[in-house]
């Protein structure tokens, strides 16, 4: 694919819904190969309500660069910036064992420059790439720590009953979902981060290959 083909396959991406991206996310993790559109759509939707209520539950608590005393599930985690993340194509990333979110400046410079290249600007404001980051990994804190049976909850995608006992399933991939959700939520986007994300992904792809092919690594 061409350089100009493929900014237009990005580009075209904003045609899509956030509903449709989030079932497209969920199809390409493992274990949702064989789930129907209509399934995986239902799963989106509801994995984007949660995250939305989520967001709104929790919506006052401003993220800091130090983690705040008490609990580690009603804490902020600390925020710490690396460089490199281009190369492993990391944004970002929620560290449960070190309670803190890891930031990667590079890839956070890559995606303004990408947002401004595919004209979103209007979508993504000036510092949002980096904000709705920190709000995803916000997420993924929440979740882990103590709403995890909140999702399932909210998924309702049952796979056993015995009388009034209901076990519900989690659904792999909609965490993910989720905390795009909360971050559009928490920063009053109008669009979700995962169309941003599904961009940067093919962007970085195509930045590494390159790399690899015009440095080609000596046997």
């Amino acid at each position: 694919m061409t350089v100009v083909a493929e900014a237009a396959a990005m580009r075209a991406l904003e045609d899509l819904d956030d509903g449709e991206l989030g079932a497209q996310l969920l199809r390409g993790v493992p274990t949702n190969e064989l789930r129907s559109d209509e399934e995986l759509l239902r799963h989106a939707a509801r994995a984007t309500a949660f995250g939305t209520e989520l967001a709104g539950s929790t919506a006052g608590s401003t993220p800091s660069g130090s983690t705040a005393s008490g609990s580690t599930a009603g804490s902020t985690p600390a925020i710490v910036e690396h460089d490199g993340g281009l190369d492993a194509a990391l944004l970002a990333q929620y560290d449960s064992r070190h309670h803190r979110i890891d930031l990667f400046t590079d890839t956070i410079a890559f995606c303004e420059r990408l947002v401004d290249e595919l004209g979103w600007r209007h979508l993504f404001p000036v510092g949002s790439v980096r904000a709705a980051a920190v709000e995803h990994e916000r997420a993924h804190h929440l979740v882990t720590a103590d709403r995890s049976r909140g999702l399932r909850a909210a998924l309702d995608h049952q796979v056993f009953r015995l009388g009034r006992f209901r076990r519900l399933a989690y659904i792999a991939g909609t965490d993910e979902v989720a905390a795009h959700a909360f971050a559009a939520r928490s920063l009053g986007l109008t669009r979700s981060p995962l169309l941003l994300t599904r961009a940067a992904t093919a962007a970085i792809r195509t930045r590494n290959d390159a790399r690899s092919a015009s440095n080609p690594k000596e046997n």
